[in-house]
């Protein structure tokens, strides 16, 4: 397996794909965690990799104009907490000039350098940006022996091609992002062409290690996972289920057969419903949740629900309090339970985020007084801010009372200090 190195210059890959195609940005940014996984295991070499090292240099103050005649700007700074999340450190690289330019180029060349020497004999380095100043750079790791690939979505110096064993471009990037695992079946079939018993046997290997690596992987998730990525990891391990449209059924039909415990799956995640919040998606435009909330709500991984969800679920937090002697799974599941009757649905990990959310914000539900259901949302409220703050995520007032106002908490839900 690979030594991976990945260096991201997002403002330049970022304005770059705005320039080409903003649903495509959004995605690249937003959750990088997805893309991330599949580029490990695509697109790059033949062999899986391991990124060892990944930074995101940018520019917190960095912006570009919105969509439509507002001009509001979309600062680069709500994509940090997603590149923590993914596992990225991120090194603020703000503006050194009048026009806007930043330091990360610089930096990168002196990290990437300095991983030249690291006890970590890299063995592939991943530069995402299309700004020329880095031939020089590629130059080196090239004189090193070390892989090099070129990620970006613009034009490209003519020496990048030359030097780099892999150009990831815009039409690449299109793909990862947009990776399509729904219509893998071909229409004109339903299953392997008709074979011979040698032929059969191999089909019941290639899906028997199918199914293994698919509960493997299911079982040890710690959220829920993107189907692209899973496909493409599927691939690797059972080229020939790949080879067959995954048995003729395509990929997520192939999983669905499975019949996983407790799965749920979307468009374009699976996930088990009682260990994982459900994927976080773009408020509908039937939502009442407000755009600023719907964007805090994705950052901090809240369950979403609208206001009268949350009232019935702080309100049912109360009532298993005050009916039972405190056990964090049973309140979890009897509380799932008691919202499905309301037509409320809820993960148990969710449920389960915001039992600990109450707890750290001094709302305990193990404790001899029971609190009250405002008194839990008051204290969940209170431990989102604290998060927020370790995230680095900004919660400006009116922000802060429109999530009270979502949590049905807004009258007099904070104290001013």
């Amino acid at each position: 397996m690979a030594k991976s190195a990945l260096l991201i210059d997002f403002d330049n890959i970022f304005s770059a794909l705005w320039s080409l195609d903003q649903r495509i940005a959004i995605k690249f940014a937003a959750e990088p965690g997805d893309w991330l996984q599949i580029l490990a295991n695509s697109y790059l070499s033949e062999d899986a990799r391991r990124w060892l090292f990944a930074r995101c240099y940018l520019n917190p103050a960095g912006f570009v104009s919105g969509p439509g005649d507002a001009g509001e700007r979309l600062y680069f700074s709500r994509f940090r907490p997603g590149f923590v999340r993914a596992g990225f450190e991120v090194v603020d690289c703000p503006a050194v000039s009048r026009g806007r330019k930043n330091a990360a180029d610089i930096r990168i060349v002196i990290d990437a350098l300095d991983l030249l020497s690291h006890r970590t004999r890299f063995d592939e380095f991943v530069i995402a940006s299309g700004d020329s100043d880095f031939t020089p750079l590629l130059q080196r790791l090239r004189a090193e022996d070390r892989r090099i690939a070129v990620l970006s979505p613009g034009y490209l110096a003519a020496a990048y091609s030359a030097v780099a064993d892999r150009i990831i471009g815009f039409e690449a990037l299109e793909t990862i992002l947009n990776a399509d695992i729904e219509n893998d079946a071909p229409s004109s079939q339903t299953g392997p062409e008709p074979a011979g018993m040698g032929q059969e046997n191999a089909v019941s290997d290639e899906a028997s290690n199918f199914a293994a690596f698919i509960r493997t992987r299911y079982d040890q998730a710690t959220e829920p996972l993107n189907l692209a990525a899973l496909a493409f990891e599927t691939a690797r391990i059972c080229p020939a289920a790949k080879q067959s449209a995954w048995f003729g059924k395509g990929f997520k039909g192939a999983v669905s057969d499975l019949h996983l415990p407790n799965v749920r799956t979307s468009q374009h995640h699976i996930w088990d419903d009682e260990r994982h919040q459900p994927p976080s998606a773009a408020p509908t435009s039937e939502s009442s949740i407000p755009n600023s909330v719907a964007e805090l709500s994705r950052q901090l991984e809240l369950p979403r629900l609208e206001t009268g969800g949350w009232q019935a679920l702080f309100a049912t937090l109360e009532l298993y309090s005050d009916s039972h002697e405190f056990r964090l799974s049973e309140a979890t599941r009897w509380t799932r339970d008691k919202l499905a009757e309301q037509g409320v649905q809820i993960a148990r990990a969710s449920i389960g985020q915001v039992v600990r959310g109450a707890q750290i914000g001094g709302a305990p539900l193990n404790e001899s007084a029971i609190p009250s259901a405002k008194a839990i949302g008051d204290a969940y409220l209170a431990s989102l801010m604290g998060r927020a703050e370790t995230l680095g995520v900004s919660i400006d007032k009116p922000t802060e009372e429109t999530l009270a106002a979502l949590f049905g908490i807004s009258d007099g839900h904070r104290q001013e200090g």
